[in-house]
């Protein structure tokens, strides 16, 4: 007897366990099933730790920007690190697959938020900084992952619904959380806020461990040529919802205080505002195939610029809810209008994606630079 025989492969402490997508999925519809329910999951998580930085930052950064231009850096560099990571998360989708790709993105915003929530408490501004460009980084892979299962779905327009309406999740779970925070840290609220958005992130490394193996943007077949200029068109429409949409949150917030809303009613406009960027396309889901993705954007943007319009004139708390509501749901139809409309008559690759993607971030923070010192 030899002594292989005599100390078999076992299991044992240490043991590592690559989490990187050797093993393909048994078939097609194996992979398809469990996909768009954990990718809405995903983005529903994704969408709340993007609500929790973008309430308390702004502040934090108020709080501690040793010269008053650099308060709005630390906000602004969660958009930069969500642009910057969308190309890197499309290389290692396709070089691991998702879970590593995932994984990766959920590490780096468990550690901005631990490093975010410690520098606030410590005093540390460029430390806030660093974190909250971690959290964009992590907010970047998760956002750019709900392109997966569209890719494979027969009903396109149905899961852009699905995936896109989780979001909605955020408005009803981000208003608890920060007035948990509120409750249980006082003063420190920021950074308990930030911890819990570090947390989500570990709630998404836990569902990008029980993925199946597959690279569903990578493995997506093209079935027809890309229309390169139906494509251009679509990301210039999802960048203008952006832009507008950004610039109108970072303009209300202080608007409001300069009309002396209280935080707890900015807080339910906030909250409104985030639902109704998402819920909205539940309802309209099931009737974009049949009014086509460019009219569902063009209605949105109507709606967006008509909000634009109105900026400057809301003086109580339901005023300004309701144009944010009403801005919400623009974004909502432009972002499901836009999505459709590249999925349903495109075949971009993973690279096109994630362009798109970093057009969307760079217009978001342009929006917010013009909402804040262009007004």
């Amino acid at each position: 007897m030899s002594w292989v025989t005599l100390a078999p492969p076992q299991e044992r402490p240490g043991h590592l366990v690559c989490a990187c997508d050797l093993t393909p999925p048994a078939s097609p519809a194996a992979a398809d099933a469990p996909g768009l329910a954990l990718a809405a999951s995903i983005f529903a998580l994704t969408v709340l730790a993007q609500a929790l930085t973008a309430a308390v930052l702004p502040m934090a950064g108020v709080i501690l920007a040793p010269k008053p231009v650099w308060a709005a850096l630390p906000y602004a560099l969660t958009l930069v690190g969500a642009g910057v990571a969308t190309l890197p998360a499309a290389a290692l989708t396709d070089l691991f697959g998702r879970r590593a790709a995932l994984a990766l993105g959920a590490s780096l915003g468990l550690a901005g938020g631990a490093v975010a929530a410690r520098s606030f408490v410590a005093g540390q501004f460029f430390g806030l900084a660093l974190g909250a460009f971690w959290l964009g980084v992590a907010q970047g892979f998760g956002f750019f992952y709900r392109h997966a299962p569209v890719l494979r779905a027969g009903d396109k327009p149905r899961a852009i619904a699905v995936v896109l309406s989780a979001g909605a999740l955020a408005g009803v779970l981000a208003p608890v959380t920060i007035g948990a925070a509120q409750g249980l840290a006082g003063p420190l609220a920021p950074a308990a806020a930030l911890l819990g958005a570090g947390a989500v992130q570990v709630a998404i490394l836990a569902l990008a461990v029980t993925m199946q193996a597959g690279r569903d943007i990578a493995a997506a077949t093209p079935t027809r040529t890309t229309r390169k200029g139906l494509f251009l068109l679509a990301t210039m429409a999802g960048a203008a919802a952006w832009f507008a949409m950004t610039s109108l949150m970072s303009h209300a917030a202080p608007a409001m205080a300069l009309c002396g809303v209280g935080a707890a009613a900015a807080s339910g406009v906030i909250a409104s505002h985030i639902l109704s960027m998402y819920a909205p396309a539940a309802l309209v889901g099931p009737w974009v195939g049949r009014f086509g993705g460019a009219k569902v954007a063009a209605v949105g943007l109507a709606f967006i610029l008509c909000a634009l319009l109105a900026a400057g004139r809301p003086t109580t708390a339901s005023n300004f809810a309701a144009l944010m509501v009403f801005a919400g749901c623009g974004w909502s139809l432009a972002m499901l209008g836009v999505t459709t409309s590249i999925h349903s008559h495109c075949s971009p690759s993973p690279r096109l994606l994630a362009l798109h993607d970093s057009a969307l971030f760079a217009a978001a923070i342009a929006g917010a630079f013009v909402g804040t010192f262009g007004r």
